[in-house]
């Protein structure tokens, strides 16, 4: 069964292969790893990428390697979150002294290979992503999210029909990029490392300012002009807001931030927990939402075309 240096372990009785895979498999849904339908599982102890259920259309955020020489074993996990776990086919008590040896080595050896990995994925997508950032031509402020929206086209640049914006880190590292096509359809370069980085509006955070951390661009596009004098970056999504909030505190420990998470459940969620875990502040919603405003973009839109028609 899979598990982390934190829990105990349950062991499966091994079968044959193909009992070990499965047993593999299941145990790895239980812990929320779960491979997309067709995704196979090769016993041959390499590191394989596979999708996950909740990957989208091109994305393969999932890692496993399986051993099945004695004592068989094997390891998982999510690219995107940095979440791993590790799993024996055999109870820890039936272990003789050299096969609990033999893997502890096992899954410390593939605890760096799979950080190794990771790391050289990361990089590859910072190296990517900046040679489309480089050829990328500024946006036309004709694109119709950005006129859907109410936006201008800012640091905002354009590849094909879709708007190309720049994800970095606190330190002003490319990690990567990305794309928001005509519809709103949105898109990470796959491979590029999301936690605790983030989407600039305009210039990008140096700790003399207050610090605004939204979800989206466009919502972040939207406070900064409401907030000229403040700074405002987007954090990508409401899971990325407790990765960026905390990166922010750690580098300015005294500096005012706050979180300004979108108004549905998960949002509000989300944000709370990110501005309690960093002692920052949360922009509450307006008094009155909208009908289907899920954020303040959403909000100053329907504000301004209610004025448009009274």
């Amino acid at each position: 069964m899979a598990h982390d240096s934190r829990t105990p372990v349950k062991y499966l009785r091994v079968y044959s292969m193909a009992d070990i895979v499965e047993q593999f498999r299941a145990a790895l849904v239980t812990v929320g790893i779960e491979f997309a339908l067709g995704e196979r599982i090769i016993p041959d102890g390499t590191l394989h990428r596979v999708r996950l259920t909740q990957d989208k259309p091109g994305q393969r955020s999932g890692w496993y390697r399986l051993h099945l020489d004695a004592p068989p074993a094997g390891a998982a996990g999510d690219w995107r979150t940095g979440y791993r776990v590790n799993w024996c086919a055999k109870r820890r008590q039936t272990l003789s002294t050299a096969e609990l040896r033999v893997l502890l080595q096992r899954f410390e050896t593939d605890r760096r290979r799979a950080r190794a990995e990771q790391e050289a994925q990361y990089r590859e997508a910072a190296k990517r992503g900046a040679w489309i950032w480089k050829h990328a031509k500024a946006a036309a402020p004709s694109h119709d999210y950005l006129r859907r929206k109410e936006l201008e086209p800012g640091i905002a640049r354009q590849r094909g029909d879709a708007l190309v914006l720049p994800v970095l880190d606190f330190s002003g590292y490319l990690r990567g990029v990305q794309y928001i096509r005509p519809d709103g359809q949105k898109r990470f370069l796959s491979g590029m490392k999301k936690a605790g980085a983030f989407i600039p509006v305009a210039a990008k955070p140096d700790g003399k300012r207050q610090l605004w951390i939204a979800e989206g661009w466009a919502t972040a596009c939207t406070l900064q002009a409401l907030r000229p004098l403040v700074c405002v970056i987007a954090g990508l999504d409401a899971g990325n807001l407790a990765n960026v909030t905390a990166e922010a505190r750690h580098r300015w420990p005294a500096l005012e931030i706050v979180v300004c998470p979108d108004f549905d459940s998960v949002g509000r969620q989300k944000g709370q927990e990110a501005a309690e875990k960093a002692c920052a502040k949360i922009l509450p919603p307006p008094a009155e939402i909208p009908p289907g405003c899920t954020d303040w973009n959403d909000v100053m839109a329907a504000r301004r075309q209610g004025a448009a028609h009274a």
